[in-house]
């Protein structure tokens, strides 16, 4: 583990509260020299909120300046880069989620932050856990360094469990419990449960099912969605809609399923833990987080951002950037504010995170999803594939095309294509 690594395990152990006196060790006078530099990342206002506070602390304690670009939409973030990079003016460390990564890697307009990493006094590349390491992995090399590692899980109104006389979700719960759950918490003017579906989020139905989603997880060629186990895991997720326990087309579009459940008109939601910072904001009812339900086999799928380097003349000064970001400092300030499950397994599993003064109190969820979590694939353009499979699997959750017509369309619009 690196020097900084050990930092964290020894005070998140003791939860004593951070001071400036670690500054000399993560950069300190030494690098008061370095040159400014832009970090560009995307998400809700209190997603990026956190990271202009962790660039305050950084002036603060190396003197060295990080201008943050927040922008709200993913898309418009990911087309940012694109036409920032055709310029030649791109930010020197950017927020990019595995899933966008190998469009960028084919291009070569990444500086890999393998090589940097091993030569690392402040990080190791065992303080990681393996998934998200290898999910920022494109032909062989580490492009990226993860900042998360995050799961599909079921939020949850605990005041609705209550009163409906349910049991709170369990560890193990089955499909069979989470569908007869959904139908007992839909009452009038209230659902069971919502999420928007979409290729991340269908592949954790898929796997637990038992089936898979592409034919090959490394080279893909195709959706894998045509198979007695595959179409088992869609009809699975496909009845929620169907039976009424989830939100119409028309009701999500008047209200998003997760203002629905901030407001207390749906029970459960399935996302991310992106959601928390947000969810914290609830005063009117108390709520937790519970593990995606098991079909056949347990699944969950990898959420994870990373911080990447632009090939830049500063590429040195923005990698000690993400040296502060991911080390004692960096780590405690993006795992106090809720958005994260640390992709470090010092943080991930220190009282910090497991045992937050805010909700969740069941974080330790995210952290047991790890062993049993798969991601989806890497490749140059995966991004266009997974827009038009998440095109199809809405239309088919909705209820616009049937399970045939949407597989078929997925296929004719993918095969090939990846």
């Amino acid at each position: 583990m690196g020097t900084t690594l050990r930092g964290v395990a020894l005070v998140l152990g003791v939860g004593v509260a951070l001071t400036a006196c670690g500054a000399e060790d993560e950069g300190g006078a030494a690098d008061k020299t370095l040159p400014a530099i832009t970090f560009q990342v995307t998400g809700d206002p209190e997603e990026t909120r956190v990271y202009k506070e962790l660039a305050a602390q950084y002036k603060a304690d190396t003197g060295n300046t990080v201008e943050v670009v927040d922008v709200p939409e993913r898309d418009v973030h990911l087309a940012k880069l694109t036409t920032a990079f055709s310029a030649g003016k791109p930010p020197e460390v950017f927020l990019l989620n595995y899933r966008y990564l190998g469009g960028f890697a084919a291009k070569k307009v990444i500086d890999p932050a393998g090589p940097r990493l091993d030569a690392s006094q402040e990080l190791a590349r065992d303080d990681f856990y393996e998934i998200p390491m290898r999910a920022f992995e494109y032909q062989g090399t580490l492009q990226c360094v993860p900042q998360n590692a995050s799961s599909l899980v079921v939020y949850y109104n605990v005041d609705h469990f209550k009163q409906a006389g349910l049991e709170l979700p369990n560890d193990g719960w089955s499909y069979d419990e989470f569908a007869k759950t959904a139908e007992q918490l839909t009452t009038d003017g209230r659902h069971g449960v919502g999420l928007d579906l979409s290729t991340i989020r269908v592949g954790p139905w898929v796997w637990s099912a038992g089936g898979e989603l592409v034919d090959d997880p490394v080279r893909p060629t195709k959706f894998q969605f045509d198979t007695p186990d595959a179409r088992r895991g869609l009809q699975n997720v496909i009845a929620l809609q169907e039976n009424g326990w989830s939100p119409s087309a028309d009701e999500v579009d008047a209200q998003s399923v997760e203002d629905r459940f901030m407001e207390g008109k749906l029970s459960m939601f399935l996302s991310s833990r992106r959601d928390v910072p947000v969810m914290r904001q609830i005063e009117d009812f108390e709520w937790d987080v519970a593990p995606f339900p098991v079909d056949k086999e347990p699944a969950s799928v990898l959420h994870s951002d990373g911080f990447c380097l632009a090939k830049h003349d500063n590429a040195d000064a923005a990698f000690k950037w993400v040296e502060y970001a991911l080390g004692t400092h960096g780590q405690e300030v993006l795992a106090a504010s809720g958005r994260s499950v640390p992709s470090i397994k010092a943080v991930a599993e220190s009282p910090l995170f497991l045992e937050p003064t805010e909700p969740p109190a069941n974080s330790k969820v995210f952290v047991d999803a790890l062993s049993h979590m798969r991601q989806l694939p890497v490749t140059e353009n995966w991004s266009e594939v997974e827009g038009l499979a998440n095109d199809a699997l809405e239309e088919m959750f909705y209820g616009r095309l049937s399970l045939d017509e949407g597989i078929a369309r997925i296929a004719k619009e993918t095969d090939g294509r990846f």
